[in-house]
C-alpha cells in the first residue's frame, strides 16, 4: 500500500515537469526568401533527429529544400542567360565601335596621305607633278629665257654696232660723193671758162 502511494506521488510530481517544454519558436529558414541554401541546410541538420548515426529528416523539409535549390538554380540560370545576353550585346556594341574606329582611322590615314600627296605635288595641265620636278622645269624655263634674252641682247648690240658703222660709212660716202660732185662741178666750170675763152679768141 505504501509502495503504491509512493509511486502515485512520484508520477504526480513528474507530470508537471514533463508537460512544461521551453516556449522557444525558431524561425524556419526554409520558408524565408532571404535565407541562403547554407542556412537552410544548417537548419535541417540541426533540427533533424539522429537515429543510429543517421538523420531523420522531415519529408516536407526535404521537398522544400529541393524546391528552394531548384528555384535557386533556375534563378542562377536566368541571371546567367541575362548576363550572357547583356555580354553579347556589349560585345556587339564593342565590335561595332571598334569597326567604326578602324574605319575612321583608315579614313584619317587616307586624308593624311592625300594631304601629304597634295603637299608634295602640284597640279599641272590636269595631272599631278612633284614639286621638285615642277621647280626644276620652272628654273630650266627661266634659265632658257634668260639665255635667249642675253643672246638677243648680244645680237642686238652687234647689229646696232653694224648699223651704226653702216650709217657712218654711208655718211662718209655721201660726203665723198658731195666732194666729188663739187670737184666735178668746179672742173666743169673751169672747162666751160676755158672753152669760152677759146671761143672768144677765135672770134
Amino acid at each position: 500500500m505504501f509502495k503504491v502511494l509512493s509511486i502515485s506521488l512520484l508520477l504526480c510530481c513528474s507530470l508537471p515537469f514533463q508537460g512544461q517544454t521551453p516556449n522557444i519558436i525558431l524561425e524556419n529558414p526554409l520558408n524565408s526568401e532571404k535565407s541562403t541554401l547554407n542556412s537552410q541546410h544548417k537548419f535541417i541538420m540541426e533540427q533533424s533527429r539522429t537515429y543510429v548515426n543517421n538523420k531523420v529528416i522531415k519529408i516536407e523539409w526535404i521537398e522544400k529544400f529541393y524546391s528552394n535549390v531548384k528555384d535557386s538554380l533556375e534563378s542562377a540560370k536566368y541571371e546567367s542567360s541575362n548576363f550572357e545576353k547583356a555580354y553579347s550585346e556589349e560585345l556587339k556594341i564593342s565590335k561595332d565601335a571598334l569597326e567604326s574606329v578602324t574605319a575612321l582611322k583608315k579614313e584619317l590615314i587616307n586624308v593624311n596621305v592625300e594631304k601629304e600627296f597634295e603637299k608634295e605635288n602640284i597640279s599641272l595641265f590636269g595631272s599631278f607633278t612633284s614639286k621638285s620636278f615642277y621647280k626644276t622645269v620652272v628654273w630650266i624655263i627661266i634659265i632658257s629665257l634668260l639665255t635667249f634674252l642675253l643672246f638677243f641682247l648680244f645680237k642686238f648690240q652687234i647689229s646696232n654696232k653694224i648699223t651704226k658703222g653702216a650709217k657712218e660709212k654711208l655718211k662718209e660716202f655721201e660726203l665723198e660723193l658731195n666732194e666729188t660732185r663739187n670737184k666735178s662741178r668746179i672742173k666743169e666750170q673751169e672747162l666751160m671758162r676755158k672753152l669760152q675763152d677759146e671761143i672768144n679768141k677765135n672770134s
